[in-house]
């Protein structure tokens, strides 16, 4: 009993400590963008300062995994920002922030389930350390694992700013929350059930139940629904904005160029049943088995 219990203690310490880092990181992205007047422009630099602070802060901890929950809490923290900053809101705007922060918190709340201490580390930070030098290795942890990553969630984040600056948001805008809802749908449902699959712990078995029958990433099809959605809560109030689709479709090729084929490759080696699973199964859309 009290073997868990240490064990409990130790990760609300660390769950403190990386909560204080972040709290740091924020001070210090808000420091860098006190004196800058245009609110998108603003956001931008505080959160490349903050996330270049996450970086400094994550070296003396010897944990790159300080990053994972970054990415997922800082759109919240933007938008609460935007809450208060910005006069003229209506019931849409409130809608439109509540569902994206459902988003958010439903992600950082599943990292501080999964969360296994200080000293875990993402199996992808550790198989880039090992590959590499000590220089190109902190040039993929600054930029592959943590600049690239919020530079990519910021270009999706950029059609809130803009839809939180219109004060005639409309009840059309409700079709890109019902579209946020549905990927945090689908990424809960896809996280319960890969939890409930892993922890049964079967060697070489591969994950093809619930979700994962009909798509072998239901978690980042859910995540894309989530950035379309988000910009067609703006797309119905302003028609101009339709480049800013542009951060969903580098979202795409980041998904499929890089997150996908490296997830699929690390599941080759550990379950070669994962083949025929590639083989029958569609990468990314809920669609019915494919046939060898």
């Amino acid at each position: 009993m009290s073997g868990a219990s240490n064990t409990i203690k130790a990760k609300a310490l660390d769950l403190l400590l990386f909560l204080f880092l972040y709290l740091v990181a924020y001070g210090v992205g808000y420091a860098g963008s006190f004196y800058i007047e245009n609110i998108l422009l603003r956001l931008f630099v505080f959160d490349v300062v903050a996330t270049v602070a996450i970086y400094l802060l994550s070296l003396p901890v010897h944990n790159s995994s300080l990053y994972d929950a970054y990415w997922s809490l800082t759109p919240f923290v933007m938008a609460t920002y935007l809450l208060f900053v910005i006069p003229d809101l209506n019931v849409y705007h409130y809608i439109a922030y509540g569902v994206f922060s459902l988003w958010s918190w439903r992600l950082t709340v599943n990292w501080i389930i999964t969360f296994g201490g200080r000293h875990w580390i993402d199996w992808r930070y550790r198989m880039f350390e090992e590959n590499n030098g000590p220089f190109m290795w902190q040039i993929i942890n600054f930029f592959g694992i943590m600049m690239v990553p919020t530079l990519m969630v910021f270009s999706g984040f950029i059609p809130l700013v803009f839809a939180f600056q219109y004060s005639d948001l409309n009840a059309f805008s409700l079709i890109g929350c019902c579209l946020i809802l549905l990927g945090v749908a689908l990424e809960f449902f896809a996280d319960h059930q890969m939890h409930d699959f892993l922890k049964k712990g079967e060697k070489g078995a591969v994950m093809s139940g619930g979700l994962w029958k009909y798509s072998r990433h239901p978690n980042y099809l859910g995540e894309i629904l989530i950035w379309v959605g988000a910009y067609f809560i703006l797309f119905p109030s302003d028609l101009g904005h339709w480049y800013l689709f542009g951060g969903i479709i580098v979202m795409l090729f980041l998904f499929n160029v890089i997150s996908i084929p490296m997830a699929e490759k690390h599941q080759l080696g550990k379950r070669p049943a994962y083949r025929e699973y590639i083989e029958t199964t569609h990468r990314l859309l809920l669609l019915p088995r494919k046939k060898k």
